[in-house]
């Protein structure tokens, strides 16, 4: 089962705690963990909308075929959108919402570089 039909309420997998199934916490780590969800986010943070071959260059290492199957997840979760019927993806009202929560990534990041 894919990560986004998990966040979308699907099946949990097999072996997942009974509790994790209704944990918010849990919810939010299957809809944005992954190799690449959190850094195309991120590209979306810091570039605003952008048509998918701009995305792919700012997305450092992700194939075509990977940014594709996370946009599509990242889309089904709700947390960006396609605009005007063209290859032009932006963040959602809901994934303008987690701005707060990668201010708070990057302060973490800064500390353990600090280290």
């Amino acid at each position: 089962m894919t990560d986004a039909a998990i966040a979308a309420g699907g099946e949990f997998p097999a072996g997942v705690p009974a509790v994790a199934q209704d944990c918010p916490l849990e919810q939010a780590i299957n809809t944005v963990g992954g190799r690449w969800k959190m850094l195309v986010l991120r590209a979306l943070f810091l570039g605003g909308g952008q048509r998918f071959n701009d995305l792919l260059r700012a997305v450092q290492g992700i194939s075509a075929k990977e940014l594709t199957r996370n946009l599509r997840e990242l889309e089904y979760a709700g947390l960006v959108e396609r605009r005007d019927g063209e290859q032009l993806y932006a963040l959602s009202v809901l994934g303008e919402t987690m701005l707060p929560v990668f201010r708070e990534l990057g302060a973490l990041g800064a500390r353990l570089q600090a280290r």
